[in-house]
């Protein structure tokens, strides 16, 4: 299967916000991750046959504890619940990993769905992001609540997000392209004490 070079043929969801006016110094710093893959999965985590050929194509284990997430390098599996996964790939490698993954458990009761279109990835991070989370989603995102590695499906202000807090501190937002325009809006409007910075 040919990869597509999406950097030429499609916008990132928030394209037209990347000319937003840079706040200096600011608190809030937001950067797309366009373009990145994404993959629901489905199958049986009790079948040693599913959960081998998935770690064969990805080149990492399936997480299998409620909330968890595993990386590799650009591959990022979060637990959705217990036959369901979001795998986030490199730019333009999601048909070839969705065809290697049905070649592998040919013949297996597995879903395997390309959602990349429908969806896009953004991470927020800066000194003010703490503060601006609690104000913007109603899950506790302290620390001792919120981990590493953790990952929640929750809203953010009104729009449902998968998230994600990393080892830096910042947090990755999975959220619909139908509700991007309303995240930056929110997000504009929730930093305005800390300012805003869009990479």
């Amino acid at each position: 299967m040919t990869n597509v070079d999406t950097s030429t043929s499609m916008e990132s969801p928030l394209h037209h916000r990347v000319a937003h006016t840079n706040a200096a110094n600011a608190g809030v710093v937001m950067k797309e991750d366009k373009f990145r893959g994404q993959l629901n999965l489905r199958g049986n985590p009790q079948d040693a046959a599913f959960t081998s050929a998935v770690e064969k194509v990805l080149g990492v284990a399936l997480p299998m504890a409620p909330s968890s997430s595993v990386r590799n390098g650009d591959t990022v599996v979060y637990w959705l619940c217990p036959n369901e996964w979001l795998l986030i790939v490199a730019s333009g490698t999601q048909g070839q990993v969705e065809a290697d993954l049905r070649s592998a458990m040919d013949g297996q009761h597995i879903a395997v769905t390309d959602i990349s279109s429908g969806q896009t990835l953004v991470n927020l991070s800066g000194t003010g992001v703490a503060e601006l989370m609690q104000k913007s989603t109603v899950y506790d995102c302290h620390d001792s609540n919120f981990p590493v590695g953790k990952v929640v499906q929750t809203t953010f202000a009104k729009t449902g997000t998968t998230m994600c807090k990393l080892e830096d501190g910042s947090y990755d937002l999975v959220i619909r392209r139908s509700f991007s325009d309303y995240f930056f809006l929110w997000l504009q409007d929730a930093s305005d004490e800390y300012g805003l910075s869009v990479s």
